[in-house]
């Protein structure tokens, strides 16, 4: 083999790792977030929140809406 190609070689096992370094940095503090009850997470622009699990019976989840529905019973 060429030298090129151990530079190419070289050069794409480093990129590999750094990625998968990366990514596994962002979901270990992601996961701190989350552990720690980081409500700011719902605010950031990335998130999406597709299930509510405590929330009250009859609460619906509209997609980029915040809404707070009060029902008045009488």
């Amino acid at each position: 083999m060429s030298a090129l190609s151990w530079v190419l070689t070289a050069l794409g096992v480093w990129v590999l790792g750094w990625l998968s370094l990366r990514h596994w940095k962002k979901m270990a503090i992601l996961d701190a977030r989350l552990t720690g009850g980081d409500v700011a997470l719902l605010q950031e622009s990335n998130v999406e929140v597709e299930e509510v699990i405590r929330a009250p019976q009859g609460s619906q989840l509209h997609h980029q809406q915040m809404l707070v529905v009060v029902d008045k019973q009488q």
